[in-house]
């Protein structure tokens, strides 16, 4: 839950500091006000996620701490460019298809947030931003090239590479704020206070924009474009789990093309990504039934998603979350409503 509620100004601008903690992916997911957001677990193990939002109106500052590799995609509120400055990151993940280094700094239209493979341990500071107060504010600056970059920047997604040091300046920076926390929750209060942290912000972006070559990540490669047909594919056939062998027939392509195209595009295996995708399919469903209060059985909802073993449905559900489906709806049956 938020420690400290949100308020709103005179002119009905969200402000305020918030923080929450969540032991599930899909309740982490939720907890971005005003996000729709879809994540789905990938690597083993219990999760643990917390969430530090700063709100300024058309301003926001998510610090995002989670301990598993997650798949995330979905859309920030509407207007939005959101940008992604990692602080840590344990290992490299995958944006739009592509390997991710770390320190990367991603850019992306918040109506269209392309997937992302993050890391296993991962701190991340997204910067969520009007696009027209942010253009104006760059215009503002003299920084024109970067102010008619971002009032065009619709449906694309860039990367940002950088010099280690700028970027090691823009992590110290954005850590500073944080660690301003408790003070920020009675400041951002007082409109002088927003426009000096607002300000600070605006400079940090303008540095990315404007020091550092920025590449297109947009265009959907042909490997990328085999990894989605065939999730729709599996998503279209849930009752009847095609085989590797069908999916490569479905696709036209051979076992190792196909190996080839799951490995280039998320860093995972194929048979890896399929029985992650309904696992956390499996979650969804029961974390859905027990809030609704409904009857559940577990293993009606496993055999729909093509899960006919139940002592080996269990020890992967198990290895993949840290519990067992009965605890995940019993922790949700459990939940205060």
């Amino acid at each position: 839950m938020a420690d400290k509620p949100v308020s709103r100004t005179e002119s009905g601008d969200v402000v305020g500091v918030s923080a929450a903690e969540s032991v599930d992916v899909a309740d982490h997911a939720s907890r971005f006000a005003g996000w729709d957001l879809r994540m789905d677990q990938v690597s083993s193990g219990s999760f643990a996620g917390r969430l530090i939002s700063i709100r300024l109106g058309g301003l926001e500052i998510v610090r995002e701490i989670t301990t598993q590799a997650l798949i995330k995609q979905g859309s920030a509120w509407s207007g939005s460019l959101v940008f992604s400055l990692p602080l840590a990151a344990s290992n490299a993940g995958h944006f739009n298809g592509r390997p991710l280094a770390f320190p990367n700094v991603l850019l992306s239209d918040g109506a269209d947030l392309p997937p992302l493979l993050t890391s296993t341990q991962l701190d991340v500071v997204s910067i969520a931003v009007e696009r027209n107060r942010l253009s104006s504010s760059l215009e503002a600056l003299g920084e024109r090239r970067a102010a008619d970059f971002v009032a065009g920047h619709r449906r694309q997604n860039h990367c940002f590479s950088g010099l280690p040091g700028g970027l090691s300046t823009l992590q110290h920076g954005f850590r500073e704020i944080y660690d301003q926390r408790d003070r920020l929750e009675s400041a951002v209060g007082f409109a002088r206070a927003r426009a000096s942290l607002e300000d600070a912000v605006v400079d940090a972006l303008a540095d990315i924009l404007s020091d550092n070559a920025w590449n297109d990540v947009n265009g959907v490669t042909a490997q990328k474009r085999t990894v989605d047909r065939i999730k729709d594919y599996v998503f279209a056939h849930v009752e009847e789990p095609p085989s590797i062998a069908d999916l490569c027939r479905y696709v036209g392509v051979s076992r190792r093309t196909l190996q080839l195209c799951f490995q280039e595009s998320l860093g995972l295996a194929p048979l890896q990504y399929l029985r992650m995708l309904r696992l956390n399919a499996v979650r969804r469903e029961l974390r859905a039934l027990a809030a609704a209060r409904q009857p559940i059985s577990i293993g009606d909802v496993a055999a729909r998603w093509g899960f006919w073993h139940w002592s080996r449905f269990t020890e992967n559900y198990r290895q993949l979350f840290g519990e067992l489906p009965s605890q995940t709806v019993q922790r949700v049956l459990s939940a205060p409503r």
